[in-house]
């Protein structure tokens, strides 16, 4: 595991993209976690004008303080694909070269972070994996645990994808890998829009390393988990696999 001492031998063309929505309960212990490695990486927060005051929060006691924090205001709640892809399209304007994908919950871990930073110059998408071994979740019910498992073998076996954990929201792009897959065509959201982004990157032929990580169920604000989240990926599972088949008959 990489430790704070080894993070100077870590360049510093990563962003870290978090998105949120009425996160003012983490946002301040998460920032000051982050912002210990500010000559690793750079943060940029994307949000959906939080009624809680998360933006103000990260405006007043963060970017106008330090360089390495940026915010992304945006007028509305629009799903947390439409922030990715917002916050991507923000980022590829600048230096960066490696695009994180972090939670603004607490679910990730700053020690998962760095590790799984390692490998970053050999892989095009590093995906923070609870299905591969040594990875797990914790503060879950079975229910939930049971759900999330049952949803990526179903994907995986659709899609023909040899991705354990194609819905973990805990991943690094390269430069190139966001650039050649057309991620702001993308329309869905959730665990949707993993999958679809995991899908593209397959198609893409691009290099993916799975990283084993400790996902924690949130202590602090409400889970953005629903009902409609879950029934988008189901579609689109489903839409996909149809447009699959439906090529394989043409050709």
């Amino acid at each position: 595991m990489v430790t704070k001492t080894d993070t100077k031998n870590i360049p510093n063309d990563i962003v870290v993209i978090i998105p949120t929505y009425n996160e003012s309960t983490n946002i301040s212990t998460l920032l000051d976690k982050l912002s210990m490695a500010h000559e690793v990486f750079d943060i940029l927060i994307v949000d959906d004008n939080s009624p809680d005051g998360t933006s103000k929060i990260v405006e007043e006691n963060y970017v106008r303080n330090l360089k390495t924090i940026h915010l992304l205001k945006r007028d509305q709640k629009l799903g947390l694909g439409s922030a990715y892809r917002d916050g991507f399209k923000w980022a590829l304007k600048k230096k960066y070269q490696h695009f994180v994908e972090m939670d603004g919950d607490f679910s990730h871990t700053f020690d998962d972070l760095m590790h799984m930073l390692t490998f970053k110059d050999k892989y095009d998408l590093i995906i923070g994996s609870r299905y591969i071994e040594g990875g797990k979740t914790e503060g879950w019910s079975r229910s939930r645990k049971l759900l999330s498992v049952v949803a990526n073998f179903v994907a995986k076996l659709l899609l023909g994808i040899k991705v354990n954990d194609m819905t973990s929201g805990f991943r690094i792009y390269s430069r190139d890998c966001l650039e050649d897959i057309n991620y702001y065509d993308t329309k869905s959201n959730g665990y949707a829009f993993q999958i679809e982004m995991t899908l593209l990157a397959c198609m893409n032929k691009k290099l993916i390393k799975e990283v084993p990580i400790t996902f924690y169920e949130r202590d602090l604000g409400e889970s953005k988990m629903s009902k409609d989240i879950v029934l988008e990926a189901v579609k689109f599972l489903i839409f996909t696999k149809k447009k699959k088949i439906l090529f394989i008959k043409i050709f």
